[in-house]
């Protein structure tokens, strides 16, 4: 996945949401089923992934070069930069109000 993350976020032409997990972590499992959600809410405007920090070297640089320091970090990309970065576990109702403040910048018009 880091391999192709790069010219992902920089191609995309939606703003893309990527979570940063591991498995042992509690909050990350928490979270997921919220975060599985969240797609269906923001529909084709919005590109969700996620990475699993531990899967591969590639991966847990990536996330260490994003300044990832706990998990689950969630960072926003819009026209290949990163504008926002939500930290922890959250219910659904506050991952879309987080979301929106964030799609809703100025960095991130859409």
């Amino acid at each position: 996945m880091a391999e192709d993350f790069e010219e992902a976020v920089k191609t995309s032409d939606v703003p893309i949401v990527l979570e940063f997990w591991v498995r042992s972590c509690s909050y990350c499992q928490m979270f997921k089923p919220v975060y599985d959600r969240l797609p269906g809410h923001y529909g084709d405007g919005v590109r969700f992934l996620r990475m699993n920090m531990l899967k591969s070297i590639g991966n847990l640089r990536l996330a260490e070069g994003m300044g990832v320091e706990q998990t689950p970090t969630t960072k926003v990309f819009c026209g290949g930069a990163e504008v926002g970065e939500i930290v922890g576990f959250m219910k659904f109702e506050e991952a879309v109000e987080e979301l929106d403040g964030i799609l809703s910048s100025e960095g991130c018009a859409r």
